[in-house]
């Protein structure tokens, strides 16, 4: 393979790694997640480590005596990828919600008055009786959905407003 190719492809996995790590929080490490001989040093969080493998991957590439990367120098960093994906794959995930219950309603209200504009749509280009009378049930059945959605956002911002004003 390509000595360019290869260098592009670390590279890219490290900055996938890089935003793994910063989606995760960059969370502090409490003891050492790693072999001792895969590292340099030891760092208190994962954003330093991928900076240690960035740091060897441009020593790498600027190594003016060879003309060629060494494959023992590869697979070491590799291997270090493979560390890091190990540890973010076992990092606890984040329970709380990233959306809050009026950014629910608000999304399924949308979603609601999508399905009303196309349902209206195929009734006023339904062929048949019967397909025109099934758009329009299932239109009236939406339409309550979409009321009983509106309620629920009212009721939210008015429990929101009544809780702030105590």
């Amino acid at each position: 393979m390509n000595q360019k190719v290869i260098t592009n492809q670390l590279h890219t996995l490290l900055d996938h790694l890089a935003q793994q790590v910063k989606r995760s929080g960059n969370p502090r490490l409490k003891k050492m997640s790693f072999q001792r001989p895969l590292f340099k040093h030891s760092h208190p969080v994962l954003s330093d480590y991928i900076d240690e493998c960035r740091a060897s991957l441009a020593s790498l590439e600027q190594d003016a005596h060879s003309t060629t990367i060494k494959t023992w120098q590869l697979e070491h960093l590799v291997e270090q990828c493979q560390a890091l994906q190990k540890v973010l794959n076992s990092l606890p995930i984040e329970r709380k919600a990233t959306t809050t219950q009026q950014e629910q309603l608000a999304g399924y209200e949308r979603r609601l008055l999508e399905m009303v504009a196309e349902l209206e749509e195929k009734v006023a280009t339904a062929t048949g009786f019967q397909e025109q009378q099934q758009f329009l049930l299932t239109l009236d059945i939406t339409r309550q959905r979409l009321e009983r959605c509106q309620t629920a956002q009212k009721d939210y911002s008015w429990k929101k407003l009544s809780r702030s004003n105590r």
